[in-house]
């Protein structure tokens, strides 16, 4: 029996353009809902940058966000677990990254920062047009993060590396480096957590929260940041969209995010 369904947005939940959640999937979602299976979207995004996903579906009852470095209780309306990196782990990495990226983003207290600096050749279309649009709302450009480092460490480090040789070979060091977890979510990117926080261990923790079993969980996702969560749910579902490993770490496969895949595994499997 699923008691759970969690749900990565970018690439899953969301269509094509990143913002709105098709009219099939709200009405299977509200479906799931109303016979009592609790629902979580599961996102690299930190709680700044997620949009108007909650007003989209009301019925959302939690947020892990930031690639698993926390979870959000949204009935109690309070963050509900935390695994953040202390900031000398970032700050170790931080010389390295400005070397190879024009860009370069710290998730802090639920806030996007993004870091101020001269990168003229920078390849600013690697980045999606909705979180472009997030400048001076949900994303906060500073010129130092250390002005900006909160009482709860950093939740997660991400960057885009325009050279896809370059990206290849950042991404190869990093996951040489014990105390970080690694991973991608959108191409040419890289994104780092405290090692053991990703949304894998998220969901685990979710789970106990709410009395579960993670094989009373089904997750959802396209990418790299998924798979933890997709290993680790008893209904691991990848995307047709998703990248290949994504997909080989999956035990099943449904439909395209815009072919209302979200849906199709829901009547599938949940309710059934």
């Amino acid at each position: 029996m699923i008691k759970l369904i969690a749900m990565d947005m970018d690439g899953t939940l969301l269509s094509p353009d990143h913002k709105t959640v098709a009219d099939a999937d709200k009405e299977a979602l509200i479906k799931v809902h109303e016979s009592g299976i609790k629902l979580a979207i599961s996102t690299g995004r930190t709680l700044s940058t997620i949009g108007d996903i909650c007003s989209q579906i009301p019925e959302i009852d939690y947020i892990i966000f930031s690639n698993g470095a926390g979870i959000y209780d949204r009935q109690a309306e309070t963050i509900i677990y935390r695994n953040n990196m202390r900031p000398e782990t970032a700050e170790k990495y931080l010389p390295y990254i400005e070397e190879k990226s024009g860009f370069i983003e710290a998730y802090i207290d639920g806030i996007a920062y993004a870091l101020k600096r001269a990168g003229k050749d920078f390849d600013y279309d690697l980045i999606p047009p909705v979180f472009k649009a997030m400048f001076g709302t949900g994303v906060i450009v500073t010129d130092d993060f250390t002005k900006v480092y909160g009482e709860y460490g950093i939740e997660k480090v991400i960057f885009y590396i325009a050279d896809s040789s370059v990206c290849i070979e950042a991404d190869k060091y990093l996951r040489t480096q014990p105390e970080i977890f690694v991973t991608s979510s959108v191409g040419r990117s890289i994104e780092f957590t405290k090692a053991g926080t990703d949304k894998g261990d998220a969901l685990r923790a979710l789970c106990e929260y709410i009395n579960a079993a993670p094989e009373e969980a089904m997750a959802l996702g396209d990418a790299g940041n998924d798979i933890p969560m997709i290993k680790a749910a008893g209904y691991g579902i990848a995307m047709e969209n998703a990248d290949e490993k994504t997909k080989e770490a999956a035990k099943f496969i449904t439909k395209t995010n815009a072919e209302n895949g979200v849906a199709a595994a829901i009547y599938k499997y949940a309710l059934k």
